[in-house]
């Protein structure tokens, strides 16, 4: 079906700088050029990172403070999305995020919304009572209908393998990225890069939250045999997150405290991207996809990542970058110092990395979920 003027709600945790609001933010960017009509309704305001963004792209934007409402957030959370919906008119709602997804869906449901997405971009954690909470969580989505849209095949398969849970409900959908953005303001903050500046000194950056599922302790660890090869080295880490004082602390005790820019939330990670000598995606098994190792590439950054299965499949089993084993500070080390001493003398593997980043344009991912719902849509 070709349907002219899509209404779609996007469902968000938070306006968090993290995954989920930009790729929601990507719709946004591109929905007039699709003929989408699309709103926005957010289940606690803070943080308020992409707050204002969010609400100039969405033709309504609303907010809810509900994570602090204990036990009563649930129905609380079908309430916000039954009126939501009813508000926009939706035809459809994409809920990003996956933990709260039962509640948000079963309200859009009961608002009259037949066609129901769900973002899942972390693989599943296993064991008795994990796939007990699995089940609680996709077992109303599965009886409404609901399809639920994975960010690779590695998140698809883990979930599809926990029993009870009806397989055909999980398809895959690569993350996007604004390929196009990025490269062109990588490529400009690289070319007025100073050889008097900061920026003069070998630089490796790595971008991510400071969270449980990513590993900066590792990449932190790697940092005083690295700093043998490179004494004026510099790492760039742009996020946060619950683990940063940790963080900060491990790179006192290291010994590298010096070396480290703790850049927290930004709005210029391309222009970052672009002053960086390589990207390093120190990770775990609970990593989904990396969408900020498409950005890399795009940036034409040489990258280093953890072989963990999410990233072995975005980086096409090192074809990409290179794959250092997870958690193993002297691998990493050696494996980034491998890179610094190459890069900049293999222009054909940074164009290969550039070209392969930008088959993942938004247009592309929204056709592709819209697809799985019936609303075919002209995407470049």
């Amino acid at each position: 079906m070709v349907k002219e003027g899509v209404n779609i709600l996007h469902v968000l945790n938070t306006p968090r700088a993290e995954g989920t609001p930009n790729l929601v933010l990507d719709w946004l960017s591109v929905g007039s050029q699709m003929n989408l009509r699309q709103s926005v309704v957010v289940l606690n305001s803070t943080p308020t990172d992409l707050t204002d963004r969010l609400r100039d792209a969405a033709e309504r934007y609303v907010e809810h403070d509900l994570f602090s409402c204990g036990r009563k957030k649930f129905p609380l959370i079908s309430r916000a999305v039954y009126r939501a919906a009813r508000e926009s008119a939706a035809d459809l709602v994409v809920c990003w995020p996956t933990g709260f997804a039962n509640w948000a869906c079963v309200g859009a449901r009961l608002a009259g919304v037949k066609r129901l997405l769900v973002h899942s971009g972390n693989p599943a954690t296993r064991g008795l009572r994990a796939d007990w909470m699995a089940r609680y969580c996709f077992w109303p989505l599965q009886a409404i209908n609901a399809r639920v849209i994975c960010c690779s095949d590695y998140v698809r398969d883990q979930v599809r393998a926990i029993p009870l849970i009806r397989k055909s409900m999980f398809h895959t959908v690569w993350n996007c990225a604004r390929v196009s953005g990025v490269s062109d303001r990588a490529a400009a903050a690289r070319s007025s890069r100073s050889e008097d500046s900061l920026a003069s000194r070998p630089t490796i950056i790595m971008v991510a939250t400071f969270e449980d599922h990513k590993d900066h302790p590792t990449l932190i660890r790697a940092l005083p045999h690295l700093i043998k090869d490179y004494p004026d080295l510099r790492l760039i880490l742009v996020g946060d997150g619950s683990r940063r004082p940790e963080l900060e602390r491990l790179a006192q005790q290291a010994g590298v405290a010096h070396a480290v820019d703790f850049m927290g939330t930004r709005m210029d990670v391309p222009e970052l991207l672009g002053v960086a000598d390589a990207f390093v995606f120190a990770t775990t098994p609970q990593e989904g996809l990396g969408t900020v190792l498409i950005e890399a590439l795009a940036a034409g950054l040489p990258v280093v990542a953890s072989d963990v299965p999410a990233c072995r499949e975005l980086l096409q089993n090192g074809a990409r970058g290179s794959l250092v084993p997870a958690n193993n500070p002297i691998a990493l080390a050696e494996a980034v110092s491998a890179t610094l001493r190459s890069a900049g003398t293999n222009s054909g593997q940074r164009t290969s990395g550039q070209n392969f980043a930008r088959s993942f344009t938004p247009q592309k991912m929204i056709s592709e979920y819209l697809k799985l719902v019936g609303i075919e849509v002209p995407h470049a």
